[in-house]
């Protein structure tokens, strides 16, 4: 029986090259450190064995598979390999930037994830079950406990305990987990779409928040094979700004009329950490240059608290500010990973 560390711990991911086979996940460097690894399960319909009408099943059969989902969270990490999820679902990464040990990373969401996927794996209880190969399908930022939660949702095509190629995680290495982002180091920029730069008054505070990015993917089956093939966009990305205020005040009133006026927006979130060398410092920054408000609500309370839902969207010319920035969501990461996260 293996230890409670092994069971927690023994997690790894890579880019993936072809649909349905495995790739050496195995490897070191290849670590990651979810927060509820081997949250997946096989889902197969059960069809009726006997077609003859009668009292009672004869038995079973089973023909496709269904889609494998399942979730990924984490406490984001800045050199943590989920941001090879990230990557993946962004459909761009591109070779880091910086002479030094700081890199920046810019990830800009492109139309379709078309090819992008990763081998998941996880050695529980002596054995080591493997997704061949599944798409992210979404990334959801939050805030958890004051450090910055990272969740990704996953669709598989199988889930196998004797893969062929993934055959042990004794060889895996992992990063650092002293590295996490902490919701104290986030700065929200929120101001109208058509405005001036970002300044300290355009500074909001909100207690908690979510982004959400998305892609809408289908699930299909084709001759020759039990499994779904490769999940293709069949609906426009979506992405998604929540952010919940501890009280109502006289910022925060407004957002009531902006909604009823429709007036657009434009908004950053820059989360920063340690320094990394000189005066560069670990950096998570999402910009999103359109911004429409979704919703507001006013919960009842003693303190009446605020909630505005924002969705983020494509602008037809880059704001002041956000120069070459018309996708609704631009990610810069700078970290000390010297390569492509999907390289």
């Amino acid at each position: 029986m293996p230890s409670i560390e092994r069971r927690l711990n023994n997690v790894a991911i890579i880019k993936g090259a072809t649909w349905g086979t495995a790739a050496q996940a195995g490897a070191a460097g290849c670590g990651i450190t979810p927060t509820n690894p081997g949250a997946f399960k096989l889902n197969m319909p059960a069809l009726d064995r006997d077609e003859i009408v009668g009292a009672n099943e004869t038995g079973i059969d089973v023909a496709n598979v269904n889609a494998i989902d399942f979730n990924l969270d984490f406490n984001y990490q800045w050199n943590g390999l989920e941001n090879i999820l990230l990557a993946n679902l962004m459909g761009t990464a591109g070779a880091p930037s910086g002479a030094g040990t700081s890199k920046t990373h810019t990830l800009v969401m492109i139309d379709s994830a078309s090819g992008k996927f990763v081998t998941y794996a996880h050695d529980k209880n002596d054995k080591v079950y493997v997704v061949p190969s599944a798409k992210v399908t979404k990334a959801s930022f939050s805030m958890a406990n004051g450090l910055i939660k990272a969740s990704f949702g996953m669709r598989g095509d199988n889930v196998t305990d004797a893969d062929a190629v993934v055959t042990a995680l004794t060889s895996v290495t992992y990063p650092s987990i002293d590295k996490r982002a902490k919701f104290s180091g986030a700065v929200f920029h929120i101001n109208a779409q058509g405005g001036a730069d970002f300044a300290d008054g355009d500074i909001v505070k909100p207690k908690a928040f979510t982004l959400d990015i998305e892609r809408k993917f289908d699930s299909e089956h084709a001759a020759g094979s039990a499994y779904i093939i490769e999940p293709r966009e069949n609906g426009k990305p979506q992405v998604k700004l929540t952010m919940e205020f501890p009280r109502m005040d006289s910022v925060n009133e407004l957002w009531l009329a902006a909604w009823k006026a429709r007036t657009e927006y434009k908004g950053d979130i820059t989360i920063t950490g340690a320094i990394i060398e000189s005066a560069i410092v670990y950096t998570l920054k999402f910009q999103m240059p359109r911004l429409q408000i979704e919703d507001f609500e006013v919960p009842d309370a003693g303190l009446l608290p605020a909630k505005v839902v924002f969705r983020a969207v494509t602008a037809a010319a880059a704001p002041t500010g956000m120069t070459g920035l018309t996708k609704p969501v631009t990610i810069t990461q700078i970290n000390t990973r010297a390569t492509d996260w999907l390289a």
